[in-house]
This record gives C-alpha cells, structure tokens and sequence, in this order.
C-alpha cells in the first residue's frame, strides 16, 4: 500500500511539474512575440529546471537559446544548445546549432568536431556536409588579401554594448553612437527586457587635441594633449535622453536634424520603437549647442515599431528597418518613404535586390548617394553582413563588402567619412558585446618601371617617347632618361598600353593589365626595339629540307613580323632569306629565293600591302655577321666575326652545325620609312584572297569547279590548301575541288592521255613549281 502511494505522489510531481513547465514555456512564448527576448528566456529556463521530461527540457532549452542569439549572446546560446543535446541526443538540430555558434565565435575546429558528430548520428541527413562546406569556403574567404585594415576602438568603447557609431556632418572629428554601459549616480537597476542589459543610450565622443573650459569666473582654460585623442564618450541627457533606451540615429546633410530610434514611453503606454526627431538649438543659458525640440518623425504612425533611420544626402528619403508592415519580404526589411509636402510619405518597400526572407537592417547612405545595410539572407561569412547597393552601367548590384569588414560574426552598423573610404562599424567578433571597430582602405600601390633596349645590342636607348593610353582613354606621354628608364603609377582594374618610338628604331609596344590584381606589385615592361640600320633576322624560320612551303610554326613565328609591320605602317621592307654553304651554289640561290617568296606571300595572305615588300633570296653569298646579342647565346663566337666558309670549316661538332645554322635563317632590313599605300597597293597580282569564293579575278587567272569537266581526264594537281595559293596566280585557269578536311585542291590543265598531262608535269618542274598527276573518269 505504501509502495503505491508513493508511487502516485511521484507521478503527482511529475505531471506538476510537466504542467508548470509547459506554463512556462507558453508564457515565454507570449513575451518573445513582444520582443522582449531576455524577459522571455526567464521563462524558458523555468521551464528547462522543473521538466524532468528530455523532450521537453530540450525544447525549453532550445527555446532560451533562440532568444540569447536573437540578442547576439552567441555564447550564452551556444550553451543552451548544448543543454538540448544533453537533454535530448536524439534532436539533430541542436548538433548544428551549436557549429553555426561555433562559426560565428570563430571556433572552427569546434565546429567541424560538432559537423562530424552530427554525421556519425545521422549519417542520411546531408547538413553537415553543406555545412562543413560552407565553413571551408568561409575560411579561404576570410584567409584572402584585401586592401582593409580593421581595428578594435579602444578609446571609446567599453566592456557593455557599443554599436552603431555615425559621424556629425558638420565635423568628422565627432562621433556618436550608442552604448548599454551604467551611466554614474543611476538610481536603481534598471534591466532592458529584450537585451537584458542596460537600457542603451546616446553618447558622443571628440577626437582632439586640447579640451577647453570655462571656470565659475567666466574664464577658458585650455588643456592640450602630445597628440590627439577621443575623449571619454559623455551621454546625451538632453531631450534625447529616456529611461527606456535609444538607439540607431543619423543626422541631416547639415547636421541640424538627428533621426534616433527610441523606444520611451508615449502617452502613458509602452508603443515599441519609434524614430523620433530633435532639432539643434542654442541653451538659452550656457550659449552651447543642444539637441532641443522633440517631435515624432511622422513614419508609420504609433501601430508599427521602427528603427535604425538613414536619410540620403539631399534629404528627400529616409530608410528604416521594420518587419510589422504588410508586403514584407518575411522578418526585418529595409523600407522608405518619400519627403512630400512637408512630411513623409506611404512605407515603401526596398524591394528583392536588398530584401529577403530574414534580416535586414541598419541602413546607412553614405554622402556619395550609395545605401549601405547588413543582412544575414545574401550568403555572407556569417550572422549580419555588411553589403552595399551600387549602381554599374546603369543597373543595380549588390556588393558584399570583403573581410575584414565582414567576419565569421555580425557587422552592421558602418558609416563613413566624409569623402573618405574610412571610418567605423560595429561588430560582435570578439567577447559578448557588440563592438564599435575602426577601418580604412589602404590604396593599392601599382607602378610600371619601363625599360627601352636596343633589341641587337641590348643597350639601353634614351630619349625614347613612349605615349601610353588607357582603358579610361586618358593619354600619358612619358621619355625615357638616360639610362633607358621611365616610370608612371597606375591605377587599378584598367588595361595601359606603352607605344615607344625613336627615329632610328622601329617603333616598339608594350603592355600591362591591373585587372585582377589585388595586391601592391611594381610592373616592369622591356620593349626591345629593333634598330633601322641593321638587318633583323627573324627567329625560328624553318624548312623541309630543300623545301620552301612554310610550315605551320614558320607561320606562328612570323606573327611578330606581321606585329612589327602593323605597328609600323610607314615602314616598306626587303624580306631575304640565307642558305648555308651545304650544298650546290645556285640550288642554294634559287631554294633561298623561293622561301623568301613564300614568306611574302604569307605576309601579303595576312593582309599587308604587296608594294611594301620585296622578296630577296641570297642563298650563300652573305654569311651572318655575328651581333652582340647573338654573341651571348654563343661562347665561342664573338661580336664582329663574319661565318664563312672558311670560319665554319674551322669549328667542329656542334659548334659547326650551330655555324651552319645561324647562316640559314630569314631576314628583314627597313627600305623606306616613308611608305604610304597607294591605289593599287591592295589590288594587285600578289594579293591572296582569305577563301577561294572571293577570289573574282586576278589577272588573266579564273577559277573552275574541277565537277565541271565530264568525261576522263588527267590534271596536274598543285596542292591542298586552306588558303588560296600565291601559286595558283601563275595560270590563267585553275581548277578547284573541296576535299574533306576544309581544304581545297587546285589542278591546272586538262589533257586526254596520262603522258601528256607527265609532259606538262616535267616542264613545270622545271620552272620551280611542284605539282603531280591525277587521272578522273
């Protein structure tokens, strides 16, 4: 009988206690929908220490912890987390709850542990793994280089809450923010229900140099300081001062209007937040500029709580931040109104590009016009996030602002200088409280060193003028000095173009890109500039032995050749080629003549005016005379040495075959500097067509659709090509047939027996063209 009396007591208890605890927790319910998040989370811990059921201490801990992050105790919520895990670890959510505080406390070792213990309990849920790989992304953001500095505000920041700082327009030396630290001689404790702190209050700061005061005699006293300093942050008590707190402010353009949230009482009742205005004044006693005249602001009326007011540059719209207005994105939106008529218009919302599904407030315009807010719906590293609204080409884009600015934490609250890139934020990176930081842009620091250098002698040339152009279309001319130098600062993200001329050389180009670059780096450009006087051999010219078509990185290597002349358009050149001394001496003259040819014909292929080239083939008969630079490459050869027959039969092993082939190379030496195109200059029997369909008529030569022939018949085939031949020009009939790999093949001559078409074969081999016979039925 005793055992089942207790037994009932015990269950008495237990639903008492359940009972109590789902009381609490329904009352905690009631007043976190007040917004008043510390009040509410009393209550939760009364339901978390009577339940003695896991489910329910867990929910009650769960519960507690929304309302601590909802206030930024990411420790304190931290804690509770873990109390619902050890209430209940069967609940997945707490597990990832505890990494996000984790994260946003910067632990992230901590955070992966909490990730992998969450895949090890529920290994078919992917959460973890997308948070696992947020958070790495996270840490390569937050590990890259950015042109900002960031500083912890020791001189007026204190160990309670500090945010939201803003400069006074009329003096960028004065700052005011607000603050939950203890004001002196309070009467009573007084404990704000939503923070649980202090009810926050208005103060002002001075960064300056001396203090000055006036005695009881009427006296000034000044005090100077070595250098200067913000003063210690004095609260506000004049009209914007109430026992129940104020917050976000801002000021007009001409400082004589501030904006603030405040949540005072109005009529007697407790309304929530509403901005209010006050008027800068004189005292009527002291002469001291005071904040005077109170009204309210006239947005939204007394139905909806506001805060955290922006208004732009030119007063004629004020942001604020609500989530109580119908047509809201869902939690806290940014809206604004209009200045008409004397007042401000309907609420209207900021729209999808700033909006989202959760945060966003603390709206700051900056005096160049560009809305500033935090948000933690855009993806951010974490918690609140900085972002500005930019307008580029005519639209607009959403920047998120890089680290250090923006952290693991909330940002929020940023204002700046003006006309700066500097200024303030706050931040809750470090210890309980938010925090007020310092930041400034440190410019990039970019500069090109040019060097002009004799391209043959690797000299230095001065007095080289050197126009440099930019993607902006600014024109900077610079001349290098004796040494050969010239230097010039860039700015970023733009591309700048160095053009350098002297009469007696070639003209030269260099050029440097800043995009992408994001560190501080010294660009140094060479333009080798090749002299006029001398012949210019042109590197990495080869052929098939005893061939002269050019092969395809002939043809690449040509590409400065064409680069040179587009450069230099005033500039006509002889183009030679040189054989060694291997080898007949007219097969030599007659090979080098053809490969200077095709090297012409290539050049006139890729569009260069015919009468600005000269074909010139010299087989052996001028030997290289060896230059400075080519004295370098080679040890044993040395400034001035002429490679004859005699000098190259001298040397043996590779010394010998690297004579040889310094001899057999393609040159180019400037004929006139004068050349001006004339009007057959693009007309003419060397002009090559880019396809074969666009060639009307060159000369007395017309182009056949092989098809065209019926019956048999033999051709001579000259060769596939992708580009119309110079060769084909030496017919007056040529016959074409698409092949299949793009190319087309060109034929001359029709003829009935195959020993005609030999005949003609033979006897145009003999002029130097190759060609074969080919029989169609």
């Amino acid at each position: 009988m005793i055992g089942k009396l207790s037994f009932l007591l015990t269950l008495i208890v237990l639903v008492c206690a359940s009972c109590s605890s789902r009381y609490y927790i329904r009352r905690g319910n009631v007043i976190y929908e007040t917004g008043r998040y510390y009040k509410a989370e009393t209550k939760y811990d009364k339901a978390f220490n009577k339940a003695r059921n896991p489910e329910l201490r867990a929910r009650a801990a769960m519960l507690a912890a929304r309302c601590t992050e909802d206030v930024n105790k990411i420790a304190d919520a931290h804690n509770w987390y873990r109390k619902a895990v050890q209430a209940n670890k069967e609940l997945p959510d707490p597990y990832l709850k505890m990494a996000e505080m984790n994260v946003r406390r910067g632990d992230f070792d901590a955070a992966f542990e909490n990730y992998e213990r969450f895949a090890e309990l529920f290994p078919e849920d992917e959460r973890a793994k997308d948070g696992r790989y947020y958070v790495e992304l996270l840490m390569k953001d937050l590990s890259q280089e950015t042109r900002y500095t960031v500083e912890l505000q020791k001189d007026f920041n204190s160990r309670y809450g500090d945010f939201g700082p803003v400069f006074y327009p009329e003096d960028n030396n004065i700052v005011y923010f607000a603050s939950s630290r203890p004001q002196e001689k309070r009467k009573g404790k007084r404990t704000d229900p939503v923070t649980g702190d202090a009810f926050c209050h208005i103060y002002v700061t001075e960064y300056t140099q001396e203090i000055k005061t006036v005695d009881k005699q009427g006296k000034v006293k000044v005090k100077r300081f070595p250098e200067p300093r913000w003063l210690k942050p004095a609260v506000l008590k004049d009209s914007l001062w109430s026992p129940k707190g104020e917050g976000g402010l801002c000021f007009s353009a001409d400082g004589n209007d501030l904006y603030f949230t405040s949540s005072r009482v109005v009529e007697g009742r407790n309304r929530g937040t509403r901005i209010y205005k006050a008027q800068r004044t004189e005292d009527e006693k002291t002469g001291k500029k005071i904040w005077g005249k109170l009204s309210k602001s006239g947005i939204c009326g007394d139905s909806v709580s506001v805060g955290h007011p922006a208004v732009t540059p030119d007063g004629s719209r004020i942001y604020f931040a609500t989530d109580l207005l119908p047509g809201g994105k869902g939690g806290k939106d940014i809206w604004f109104a209009e200045w008409l008529d004397g007042k401000w218009g309907e609420p209207q919302n900021a729209g999808d590009l700033i909006n989202t599904e959760k945060d966003e407030m603390y709206p700051y315009v900056r005096d160049n016009g560009e809305l500033y807010f935090a948000s933690n719906g855009h993806n951010g590293y974490g918690g609140l996030d900085i972002y500005c609204l930019k307008e580029v080409e005519g639209e607009q884009q959403l920047e998120h602002l890089p680290a250090p600015i923006n952290s693991f934490a909330d940002d929020f609250g940023i204002t700046f200088r003006s006309g700066k890139e500097e200024g303030f934020f706050t931040s809750s990176r470090v210890g309980r409280n938010d925090k007020i930081y310092s930041f400034a842009y440190i410019p990039q620091q970019l500069k090109v060193k040019l060097l002009a250098r004799n391209n043959t002698t690797e000299l230095p040339i001065p007095k080289v003028a050197v126009t440099v152009t930019c993607d902006d279309g600014s024109v900077v001319y610079l001349e290098t000095d004796s040494t050969g130098m010239a230097q010039m600062e860039v700015l970023p993200q733009q591309e700048y173009v160095f053009a350098a001329e002297n009469p007696r050389f070639l003209k030269g180009k260099g050029t440097v890109s800043t995009y992408r670059e994001k560190g501080d780096r010294v660009f140094e450009v060479l333009i080798e500039m090749q002299p006029i006087e001398k012949p210019i051999v042109i590197p990495n010219i080869y052929f098939d032995l005893g061939k002269w078509e050019l092969r395809q990185d002939a043809m690449d290597n040509l590409k400065e050749l064409l680069t040179i002349l587009k450069d230099n358009p005033n500039i006509a050149i002889e183009l030679s080629a040189h054989t060694d001394m291997i080898g007949n001496d007219k097969a030599n003259l007659e090979l080098s003549e053809k490969r200077a040819q095709s090297v012409v014909d290539y050049l006139i292929s890729k569009g260069v005016y015919w009468d600005r080239l000269e074909a010139k083939g010299y087989g052996e008969t001028q030997p290289r005379q060896i230059d400075e630079k080519t004295a370098k490459a080679y040890s044993f050869l040395k400034v001035g040495d002429v490679l004859t027959e005699r000098f190259v039969n001298r040397l043996r092993g590779q010394q010998r075959e690297d004579a040889l082939q310094l001899n057999r190379r393609i040159e180019f030496k400037v004929t006139r500097t004068n050349y001006k195109p004339g009007p057959d200059s693009r007309h003419n029997p060397y002009l090559v067509a880019r396809t074969a369909e666009e060639v009307q008529k060159v000369g007395e030569t017309r182009l056949k659709d092989l098809k065209s022939v019926k019956g048999a018949f033999f051709t001579l085939q000259l060769g596939v090509f992708k580009t119309v031949p110079q060769l084909i020009y030496n017919f007056p009939v040529v016959f074409t047939e698409k092949v299949n790999n793009g190319g087309v093949r060109y034929c001359t001559g029709i003829y009935d027996t195959r020993e005609e078409a030999a005949a003609a074969a033979a006897a145009l081999k003999k002029k130097g063209i190759d060609c074969f016979v080919r029989g169609y039925n």
